[in-house]
Order: structure tokens, then C-alpha cells, then sequence
């Protein structure tokens, strides 16, 4: 197929100004940040390692699109607040796991609570028809994004 460089550019306007307003603006995940003290990137990670399991510090950083050496403060930090543990792989000890704790998990209950409060308001403004719609069209967007990073979510995070 021959995609047109308009429609690309039209593809990169949506993805660049719609992801961040559905974050800010629907689920108000700075505000949660802000009262948390938190950082999105900490809850991101959170997210991570809760809906993957607990991974290697090279996975965890290749599945954030960072550094696995800028990836260690951030981890040293969470680990200060009790949200992760890091653990020793038993088949090689200079690998690093690192695991949502309980604290963690209780963080990220609220984080969906959260969300889930503020994504309800917003879905009030709409009819029942729409709802359908953007449950439709996310599904489709996640599997669509998925399959143009050659990635195939395992566990939680690849229910449809």
C-alpha cells in the first residue's frame, strides 16, 4: 500500500496531541502524580512490572524505550519509597529482578481507582452508542499500535 505523506502527517497529529490529552485531560494522571509525589514515569514502571511480572532491569528499560543505566535511580527511588524490591536472579546473581511490592500494588489500586473515577465523569458526557464506539476503537488502536511495534503483549496486558 502507498501511504500518502499527508495521511502520515495526519496520523502523527492525532497520535502527538491525542495521547497527551486523554492522560491529562480524562484520566488526570498529573494530578494523581502531584498528590502522590510520583512522577507518571514511576507509575508507568509500576504498571509494568505489576501487568508483566517481575523482570530483568534490561527488560524493564528496553519495555520503557530507556537506558537500563538511567533506568537504576528511578528504580533505586522506588525501591526508597517500598513501591519495588529488587531480587537476584538464582540462575545468574549479577542479573537483577525487579517486583512490585504490596505498597506498590496498593499505589496502583488507587492509580486505577483513579482513573476510573475520572474516565467515568467523562464517559457521562456521552451516549451509551459512543461508549460502545471508544471501547470499539481503543481495542482496535491498541491491537493496530501493537501490531506496528512487533510486540505482542503477554498477561494482563494483552486481554482484548
Amino acid at each position: 500500500m502507498n501511504i500518502s505523506k499527508e495521511m502520515i502527517n495526519q496520523i502523527a497529529e492525532n497520535m502527538l496531541s491525542l495521547f497527551p490529552m486523554i492522560t491529562k485531560n480524562i484520566l488526570k494522571k498529573d494530578e494523581f502524580s502531584e498528590k502522590y509525589g510520583l512522577p507518571p514515569r514511576f507509575i508507568h514502571i509500576l504498571h509494568i512490572t505489576d501487568v508483566f511480572g517481575p523482570m530483568n532491569m534490561s527488560e524493564l528499560a528496553k519495555r520503557l524505550n530507556i537506558s537500563a543505566p538511567n533506568l537504576t535511580p528511578i528504580i533505586d527511588k522506588l525501591i526508597a519509597e517500598g513501591y519495588v524490591e529488587r531480587l537476584k536472579d538464582e540462575s545468574d546473581r549479577r542479573i537483577s529482578i525487579v517486583q512490585t511490592t504490596k505498597k506498590g500494588k496498593v499505589l496502583l489500586s488507587l492509580h486505577t481507582q483513579w482513573v476510573n473515577q475520572n474516565l467515568e465523569k467523562n464517559l457521562s458526557m456521552l451516549s451509551e452508542d459512543e461508549i460502545e464506539e471508544l471501547w470499539y476503537l481503543l481495542k482496535r488502536l491498541k491491537k493496530l499500535v501493537l501490531k506496528m511495534i512487533g510486540c505482542c503483549l503477554g498477561k494482563k496486558g494483552g486481554q482484548q
